[in-house]
């Protein structure tokens, strides 16, 4: 089974509404360079590739996602406890503490339990009488973990891609960028992605704090209204903009991963595939 990491607005999304769009990093050619967005991309038959027809020649890209396939949904992740072969796992999209115990081999789970340990020397979490360390559920006192580290016994979420399909960032739309999970994304991601925009939110909230708890308000305490904030389309662009080094204003191609939530968990689903029989010759 393949996976796809997600930030936690992706999967903030994708739990609440059932789908989510993920936005790629920029298409390259063969030769590193970025696709020309004056390009027009069509279908291969297979619903696959795409062409992109290049003066004296034509070029097929395929994204690494097929559509129809089934993820494993990879997201920021910590050891929540742990017992014999088992961790419980917390989950830092929604703080999520999952309630069941799941099985890690060696050596992951050696190398898990030794880190943690390490973790709860650090925050000053010291052992009862009978040598175990307890915390509220939830609130592990253990490092958190790049989604690319998680396993697939340990992921909450598999998802479907239900189409795959090229997409330039001057196309995007609102309602793109909200399908993309922007309207979910945290207060630090505002202030990584807009410092100038969030300081003065921040000022204006201060402000609005100090007006309430004086009793004869002066002029600098005045009440303002909150400066408009960054439409969900502005954040999404800027994202892929940051996070692919493009200048502000760049144009690129991207891949749109349209995702489904399923039912079942990854684990859920490869264990089901093992035990269905073969088919008898």
């Amino acid at each position: 089974m393949n996976s796809l990491r997600l930030s936690p607005h992706l999967v903030r999304e994708l739990r609440a509404s059932g789908h989510v769009t993920h936005y790629s990093r920029p298409i390259l050619t063969p030769d590193g360079t970025l696709v020309p967005t004056d390009l027009t991309a069509t279908p291969e038959p297979d619903g696959y590739g795409h062409t992109f027809t290049v003066p004296g020649e034509i070029l097929v890209l395929f994204p690494r996602t097929r559509p129809g396939s089934v993820l494993c949904v990879k997201e920021r992740w910590k050891v929540g406890a742990w017992t014999d072969g088992h961790v419980a796992v917390d989950y830092a999209a929604d703080h999520f503490a999952r309630p069941e115990w799941l099985p890690v081999r060696e050596p992951f789970l050696s190398q898990l339990i030794s880190e943690s340990l390490e973790d709860l020397r650090k925050a000053g979490c010291t052992p009862d009488d009978t040598g175990r360390a307890t915390w509220e559920v939830g609130k592990a006192p253990t490092r958190w973990r790049r989604p690319e580290t998680m396993r697939i016994s340990l992921s909450r979420a598999a998802a479907q891609a239900t189409s795959v399909h090229p997409v330039r960032l001057s196309d995007l739309t609102e309602h793109d960028a909200i399908d993309a999970g922007m309207l979910r994304v945290s207060d630090g991601w505002l202030e990584q992605h807009f410092p100038a925009w969030f300081a003065r939110l921040r000022r204006v909230n201060q402000a609005g704090a100090a007006r309430g708890a004086s009793l004869s308000p002066g002029p600098d305490t005045q009440l303002t209204a909150p400066p408009p904030g960054p439409s969900p389309l502005t954040r999404l662009r800027a994202a892929i903009r940051r996070g692919h080094d493009l200048h502000p204003d760049q144009d690129a191609w991207v891949w749109a991963t349209r995702l489904h939530l399923l039912h079942r968990t990854p684990h859920q689903i490869r264990q089901s595939t093992q035990e269905t029989p073969c088919p008898a010759p």
